[in-house]
């Protein structure tokens, strides 16, 4: 009996190994982002910012699209910038993102 319990504690811990999955990097997330740059002005706007947290697996995009500009928009013009975006990631990161 004490075997069977090792085997099937053995490949119930493979089986959670199989399940996590790797959280984005820094760099995973700033590609992201810009490539959510879709009218190519540097710049991220809320709707390219909702599509990209859409697409990065949150739960209420339009949400973290308006706090991510709250939080990251130094400058105040209502976008992401190149300079900003290191902010932008920063506060993205806290979420733990992960591949598929």
């Amino acid at each position: 009996m004490a075997s069977q319990w090792g085997k099937l504690r053995n490949i119930l811990r493979c089986m959670a190994k199989s399940k996590k999955k790797s959280r984005l990097s820094e760099d995973q997330l700033r590609r992201i982002f810009k490539a959510h740059d879709k009218n190519g002005d540097g710049c991220l706007d809320k709707e390219e910012l909702k599509e990209a947290f859409r697409a990065l697996g949150a739960r209420v995009p339009g949400y973290r699209a308006d706090y991510a500009i709250h939080y990251t928009d130094i400058d105040l013009d209502g976008v992401i910038n190149e300079d900003e975006i290191d902010h932008l990631v920063s506060y993205a990161i806290q979420f733990g993102y992960t591949l598929d």
